[in-house]
């Protein structure tokens, strides 16, 4: 029965490794770096701010912190499959746009091999890019003529992540994530002057990368009195430089914006292009990642109620990435949540067996533009909603956040992340006497 469950398992694994190239967002941040990276963990992480490091739960899978996979019960299987959608309002000091998304989020499963010995494993995003920018100038040896710029970006870094963690002495925790960092970024730029007759140039990168990383995460976590609990955790991951490749193509094109269709579409006919210009090959194109660390706290009443703080910290401003200098900063979060249960053992009312959840969070993110450092902040809520045997849960989560500002030239978005998933927990590991 097991293995059965674990093929079907495996094969879904295996076919959604290309969903995540689906995955898109829609900011024009995303244009530098590696895009937007994803640490919120699943929609009980999410529903607490993000709180993960010192997170420590027997029914949920925390991949961000390897050692608390160990919470797990030794005689349980817990599979988590979630989705998220995005409603996002863009405004500059001049213009608003909105945008809005659904996509798959990930898919993951958690398991014990000794009493000690616990692993995991699943696919989550780690990085999306996607953005689409106009710009408009006069050209100046026409007066009744503008020149226009257009900036497309679409792809991501996707994460297949092998955890091990074990147990030891009853209070301690170690655990190792292995990841495998796969995926591709394009970008293109074109420029074309609003006149029908005219031809445009067209600059496509697209960039692939791959590489195997790692994180460690360590949770020391101990009761008194009976009734309270404290977790304390650390996790470290590694300085990553990726294995990737330039590729760079100039094309001279159509004025295709008067045909009302997207650079992705024109490229698909090849008919269309009319001239390669240039076209070339990078293989030592630098894409780095610096090192980070995380320590968290969380604590409270066993059974009732978490609360718990985490802070990050990554150093970007030491690392050479995508060839950019002095757009990168010195990366920190904080992150604040808190779940309550009214009465986890009630046999009567459902209400009190309930995970109430909610959060804030504050990112001073990677990138700085314009002298300005960007921000990421906001507040979230959630519920976990008890089905089947009471472990398994429907997890609900909801975002209001707002990246960026309107000063200095650039854009501010506030966005609504909503985010359901799905953790099956069952005893599958017990051996039956009767049938």
């Amino acid at each position: 029965m097991i293995k059965r469950y674990l093929l079907i398992i495996a094969t879904i694994l295996s076919t959604n490794l290309y969903l995540y190239s689906q995955s898109v967002t829609n900011s024009p941040y995303t244009r530098f770096g590696i895009g937007e990276i994803d640490r919120n963990g699943f929609n009980n992480s999410k529903a607490m701010g993000g709180l993960a490091t010192g997170l420590r739960a027997q029914n949920q899978i925390n991949y961000l912190n390897p050692a608390a996979i160990s919470a797990q019960d030794t005689m349980s299987f817990i599979f988590d499959i979630g989705v998220n959608g995005i409603f996002k309002n863009m405004e500059s000091s001049t213009n608003t746009a909105t945008f809005k998304d659904f996509a798959f989020d990930h898919i993951a499963l958690s398991f014990p091999i000794k009493r000690w010995w616990f692993a995991s494993l699943g696919v989550t995003p780690y990085s999306k890019i996607g953005y689409n920018i106009q710009q408009t100038s006069a050209y100046t040896p026409i007066d009744s003529v503008n020149m226009h710029y257009d900036y497309y970006g679409n792809g991501g870094i996707n994460q297949l992540f092998i955890t091990n963690s074990f147990k030891f002495l009853d209070k301690f925790a170690v655990g190792f994530n292995l990841n495998y960092l796969f995926g591709s970024l394009e970008q293109y730029k074109q420029s074309y002057l609003d006149r029908t007759d005219s031809y445009g140039t067209l600059i496509a990168d697209e960039i692939s990368l791959n590489k195997l990383t790692y994180d460690i995460g360590v949770q020391y976590f101990d009761e008194f009195n009976e009734k309270y609990f404290y977790v304390v955790g650390v996790t470290y991951s590694n300085k990553t430089k990726f294995n990737s490749t330039k590729e760079t193509n100039v094309f001279m094109t159509e004025n295709y914006s008067t045909q009302g269709i997207g650079v992705i579409d024109y490229l698909a006919d090849v008919t269309n292009l009319k001239d390669t210009i240039t076209s070339s090959v990078d293989d030592n194109y630098t894409v780095e990642v610096p090192q980070r660390l995380s320590i968290g706290f969380s604590g409270g009443i066993k059974n009732k109620l978490t609360v718990g703080f985490d802070y990050s910290y990554q150093d970007w401003s030491t690392v050479n990435s995508l060839n950019l200098d002095n757009s990168f900063a010195k990366d920190e979060s904080f992150n604040l949540g808190i779940e309550y249960i009214p009465d986890i053992f009630s046999l009567k009312n459902y209400y009190k067996r309930i995970y109430y959840r909610a959060g804030m969070f504050l990112n001073n993110s990677y990138l700085n533009l314009n002298d300005e450092q960007i921000q990421n902040y906001g507040i979230t809520f959630g519920l976990g909603l008890p089905i089947v045997n009471g472990r398994t849960t429907l997890n609900l989560s909801y975002t209001y956040g707002t990246r960026g500002t309107t000063s200095n030239g650039l854009i501010q978005e506030n966005y609504s992340l909503f985010g359901i998933n799905l953790t099956l927990y069952d005893f599958w590991f017990i051996k039956r006497k009767y049938n």
